[in-house]
């Protein structure tokens, strides 16, 4: 289960090479990390239309069939299997049951609307940006500082 949160634009450098602190801060929260004033702070609101368009434009071509139903998604693939995905209000709730390729497409098609989006996958302790991010020189030597 993956929880996927959109870095404010402003706070994205001071994210960078501090991505362990925003994990700490958004594991084992799931529905309740929406709640902390943290979160609002450093994270924008999901608008359901940026969602939209990555599901249904870009992940359209991959899986056989899309379900919407109350903000909530499932797509399925004959042979990857299924993603479900719910929407509140600064997170997205995943959950892919099968291949592993299931959240790479999920990914990538997220990564086409926006580079900030940020997972969480707590139960592998697994965490990070769904698109590389790019540095500048001043953000490279930042991030080498604090590894």
């Amino acid at each position: 289960m993956y929880g996927i949160y959109k870095v404010k634009k402003e706070y994205e450098p001071f994210v960078i090479g501090r991505e362990q602190l925003l994990y700490d801060l958004l594991k084992g929260n799931g529905e309740q990390s929406n709640d902390l004033k943290e979160i609002h702070y450093l994270c924008d609101i999901i608008e359901p239309e940026v969602i939209d368009e990555a599901i249904l434009s870009n992940l359209s071509k991959v899986f056989e069939t899309i379900e919407r139903e109350n903000g909530e998604y499932k797509l399925t693939h004959p042979v990857k299997g299924s993603i479900l995905i719910s929407l509140s209000a600064y997170s997205l709730s995943v959950f892919c049951d099968g291949s592993r390729m299931l959240d790479l497409d999920l990914f990538v098609a997220l990564s086409e609307v926006d580079s900030r989006f940020f997972a969480v996958m707590d139960n592998n302790g697994e965490w990070g940006w769904l698109k590389p991010i790019k540095f500048s020189d001043s953000q490279r030597k930042t991030a080498a500082i604090f590894r």
